[in-house]
Formats: C-alpha cells, structure tokens, sequence
C-alpha cells in the first residue's frame, strides 16, 4: 500500500523554502516522519538554490516481522543541474531506524550541496581573478 503526501517546507523567514513531497511505502502515514522531513528541508535554506523541488520516500520492509527495515530514499531536483540523490536503510524494531535513517539521508544531500556550494565558490574567484 503506498500513501503519499504533498507537503511544502514550514514557513520560515527565509522565503527560499524548497518544496518537498513526502511518500510512504508499506507503512502509515506518520505526522512525526512528514513534520521531521520539513524542519531537516530548512538546513537547505542556507544554500542559494532556486526552482529546486524534493522528494523523500520513506519504505519500511520485512513489516511483518519484529525487526523493520527502513529505507529512506531522497531526490533533490535542481534545475539545470545533476540530479542530488542519497538513500540509508536502518534496522529495528522501533521506529528509532526511520529517524536515523532520515538524518543520514539529510546529512549526505547537505554534504552534496556543500560541495556544490565550494566549487561554485571557486569559480567565482578563478573568474574574478
């Protein structure tokens, strides 16, 4: 059974919030797992990306079973740019594994940006020079 959900980032003060649709995959819809995904979407605003959308698919397997496995799968589409891709699966019985699993999803997509971030950087500076 898949239930999704289309769910923009909590209003901030900064008006650069990406727009994140928030799927789950053999497993309820979780109000805590959608609010979480939109307060780690505000790391991001740091970042100058415009037109930018998201997509987070949240999977739990082996759901008849004691202990869960959750995959967390996320894409970050930037207009004219590669697609930013990460995913992190977790075991447990708890749902303390689809937790974990969006933090590292979160770290990974924020690793990519920085690094986008420090090229673009340099570029910059090479050109200016």
């Amino acid at each position: 059974m898949t239930t999704s959900t289309q769910t923009n980032a909590a209003p901030s003060t900064v008006d650069a919030a990406i727009p994140v649709q928030v799927q789950f995959r053999h497993m309820g819809e979780s109000k805590r797992v959608t609010w979480l995904v939109n307060q780690m979407m505000e790391r991001f605003t740091k970042f100058p990306i415009t037109g930018a959308t998201a997509s987070v698919v949240v999977d739990e397997t082996h759901h008849r079973q004691k202990s869960a496995v959750f995959q967390v799968k996320m894409k970050l589409s930037v207009p004219g740019e590669p697609l930013y891709t990460a995913q992190s699966s977790e075991k447990t019985g708890m749902h303390d594994g689809v937790y974990t699993a969006i933090a590292e999803v979160f770290e990974s997509i924020e690793r990519q940006l920085i690094r986008r971030h420090e090229k673009r950087s340099r570029r910059r500076a090479q050109h200016a020079a």
